[in-house]
């Protein structure tokens, strides 16, 4: 394996529909999750209705919404495993990795979400595969890029290395974004609370507490094995070795599947400029 092969197989048709696939899947966790939080916020905000209302609008509305709330994370995590299933699959074909054998039914079952997937919207589908990182907007042409030919298991490591880069330029973004939607929000439910009386307002928000605590759980896991697969790169910089490289992709794998998205929006947006970046530095 060598990054000339690697650079034929990621532009093969197929595998260019299944990182797509894979993509369209992140995005609509990302709206699933989106959702989830705007349940639990309508279902939180509601303690603050008019007391002359019906109790069975009263009590109602939070019912429904923490109902609606954990339905949307439910079909998150539900994409996000289907998401990472897909990636998987396209590294393990591109780059050669040596994964768990899989069952015929499997494979066939990816390939059919792959063929509706990019069914669904054929344009989009064909500028997606036609574009790389560095065009407007971006796609998934050119996944791993190469500034230098590279052989044997290196180039593997490469492309595990390009992945961790990536999430690390990324994830800053995200947690000083939602540090800032968490504090905005928090001032507004206190301010609505001192009205309202806080220890009531606080054992009413039942919904958004749980989501709450659920986001610090998988965030703590998804900062776990980050640090995990940051200490595997520095441990193989030196001498990668076989078993080195498919430890390290188990942890990418592992991390792929837990809820804990980039924010699409900002991949867009920062897409070329990255790309452009990490060429300059991998350039000897």
């Amino acid at each position: 394996m060598n990054s000339n092969v690697i650079q034929e197989r990621q532009n093969e048709e197929y595998s260019l529909q299944t990182q797509y696939a894979a993509r369209v899947c992140f995005n609509a966790a990302e709206r699933f999750n989106r959702f989830a939080w705007i349940a639990c916020l309508i279902s939180a905000f509601s303690v603050f209705l008019p007391k002359t209302w019906p109790e069975y609008v009263l009590y109602g509305i939070p019912f429904v919404f923490d109902l609606i709330a954990a339905f949307f994370t439910y079909l998150a995590s539900k994409k996000v495993i289907l998401a990472s299933d897909l990636r998987k699959a396209f590294d393990s074909y591109v780059l050669d990795f040596v994964t768990d054998p899989k069952s015929e039914s499997d494979h066939y079952r990816l390939k059919e979400k792959v063929i509706k997937i990019c069914s669904k919207d054929p344009n989009k589908t064909a500028s997606q595969i036609a574009n790389s990182g560095k065009d407007s907007p971006p796609g998934v042409r050119d996944w791993y890029v190469f500034s230098n030919p590279i052989d044997g298991i290196r180039a593997q490591f490469e492309c595990q290395r390009q992945n961790a880069w990536w999430n690390t330029k990324l994830s800053p973004i995200r947690y000083a974004l939602s540090c800032v939607c968490v504090v905005v929000v928090g001032v507004i439910f206190f301010c609505l609370a001192r009205r309202n009386g806080i220890l009531s307002s606080i054992l009413c928000s039942a919904g958004l507490l749980l989501r709450i605590i659920e986001r610090i759980v998988v965030n703590y896991k998804y900062i776990y094995i980050s640090k995990s697969i940051e200490g595997a790169l520095q441990t193989m910089e030196a001498h990668p070795t076989l078993e080195g490289i498919r430890v390290l992709q188990n942890l990418i794998d592992q991390r792929r599947a837990i809820n804990v998205l980039e924010i699409n929006l900002l991949h867009r947006k920062a897409a070329e400029r990255f790309t452009n970046l990490y060429e300059k530095i991998s350039t000897k």
